[in-house]
């Protein structure tokens, strides 16, 4: 990280420079008299006699070289510190200095608590990052703090006119950190199975920047008709099975639409309350018994997932459409007795999975059109580490999918399969816009994918 210590305003900086440039000229001023004298003594004094004045002007002529040099290296060296530099580090420093005096960031001290009288930047800058770090002292007041990021946005964009994109922003103990690119994230096109990553952990990639790992194994995709939610969950079911060829895939379709068609061919599939209900018991038995086996040793000090010892793959379950599922079931269930009613126990072995399943290497992913508070209570959210919502989004819907107020959320473009997502432990402090990656069904027809696979696993990656 590079450092900047800003402590003068710009009129005191530009008053300072002038007064050092005048100083500079007189010492060649007075250099340039002393040296012609000097080296003329011998040739002026003698040549008097004669009635003729001899002047020796080389070392006229170096001084006003020296001169000329000077000029060019101090031209060069604004140059290079101004806003116009093409050395990405200084024309940051440049913006940096002027965002400090529009702000007014820097005033005279005084003993007000929002008045200070030095700031301080810290910044790096890679190929695709710029990180800048703002040490405000405890001398900024907190709903400036808050606008920081914003304005330093905007002035970035007015000072550059080229692209800026504000990719995160965090406050912590005085320390303002944002995160700008040049360039938004882009969206990942997905035409070629071989193409994709693969790996014995969960690590399928959704945007050029974002990944979905077993950092954040429990997913929810929330989104209205048209928004690109099917697409998605065909990227992720892939991309999947792909990421290692012993990967398994569950699925629940409430709606027993187009997804428990197509999974059919790959893996078992509930479409109806008394399904997903042994669908799940067979999984939570599957994560009991992966327990038992990690814990076979008591001795052993590793603290792995399953996949990681013992190389058997992970499992993915996809729960489309839960709402309508949930519905069914409920409505079923008024004609049963308490004890025999499906869906309490079926929410209690989908709680299980989400709440347990990580270690087990067992994945899940909920999905549906709306995710009321009702199905998903807020102590299961918090354990749901992915979370997408496609489309356009309610007050309410802001509130159950990532526990904010719309107008605290980033704004997204949800016009082509876009929306907002949230990746628990990278320290986000707001979700993030994200264009939902786009799957190509010309060139990776799923069904007849899913067949390939089906048909390949256990021999290796399948061919597309």
């Amino acid at each position: 990280m590079s450092k900047l210590t800003v402590d003068q305003n710009q009129a005191q900086i530009s008053y300072k420079k002038h007064r050092a440039y005048i100083f500079l000229l007189k010492i060649w001023a007075i250099a340039t008299l002393t040296f012609g004298v000097v080296l003329n003594v011998k040739n002026v004094i003698p040549s008097i006699s004669r009635g003729e004045i001899i002047f020796e002007n080389q070392s006229l002529k170096l001084m006003f070289l020296l001169l000329l040099m000077s000029v060019v290296i101090i031209s060069l060296w604004e140059f290079l510190h101004s806003r116009y530099s093409p050395i990405e580090k200084w024309k940051l420093e440049k913006l940096l200095r002027g965002f400090t005096e529009e702000s007014d960031l820097l005033r005279q001290h005084d003993n007000s608590f929002n008045q200070t009288k030095s700031i301080k930047w810290l910044y790096s800058i890679s190929d695709s990052l710029i990180i800048i770090k703002l040490m405000t002292g405890g001398h900024v007041n907190s709903e400036m703090e808050k606008d920081i990021a914003r304005r330093l946005h905007g002035y970035f964009v007015k000072e550059t006119r080229v692209s800026w994109v504000l990719e995160d922003r965090r406050i912590k103990d005085r320390l303002i950190m944002m995160v700008f690119s040049h360039e938004a994230d882009k969206r990942l096109v997905i035409e070629d199975i071989l193409s994709l990553r693969q790996s014995n952990e969960l690590n399928i990639q959704l945007t050029q920047r974002l990944s979905w790992t077993i950092r954040q194994p429990m997913g929810l995709v929330v989104g209205p008709t048209g928004s690109g939610k099917t697409s998605l969950l065909k990227v992720l079911i892939i991309s999947f099975l792909a990421n290692n060829h012993k990967n398994k895939v569950f699925t629940i379709d409430g709606k027993e639409a187009f997804l428990s068609v197509a999974m059919s061919r790959i893996g078992k599939v509930a479409t109806d309350g008394q399904s997903a209900l042994e669908l799940t018991a067979e999984l939570c038995q599957i994560m009991q018994q992966r327990y038992e086996e990690m814990n076979a040793d008591v001795d052993s000090e590793k603290d792995s997932t399953h996949a990681e010892l013992f190389e058997q793959g992970s499992i993915l379950l996809i729960a489309d459409e839960l709402l309508a599922l949930v519905g069914e079931m409920q409505a079923s269930d008024k004609m049963l007795k308490p004890t025999e009613r499906i869906y309490p126990q079926f929410y209690s072995n989908l709680m299980s999975l989400i709440v347990k399943g990580r270690q087990a290497s067992i994945s899940v992913v909920v999905s549906g059109q709306q995710m009321p508070a009702s199905i998903l209570p807020t102590e299961t959210r918090d354990s749901l580490g992915l979370r997408i919502a496609l489309g356009r989004m309610s007050q309410q819907q802001a509130q159950e999918i990532f526990g904010l107020g719309l107008k605290d959320l980033p704004r997204a473009d949800t016009s082509n399969y876009g929306g907002l997502i949230w990746l628990d432990g990278l320290d986000w402090e707001l979700p993030k816009p994200f264009q939902s990656p786009y799957y190509d069904d010309e060139k990776l027809p799923f069904k007849a994918t899913l067949s390939n696979i089906a048909e390949a696993q256990g021999g290796g990656l399948p061919q597309a």
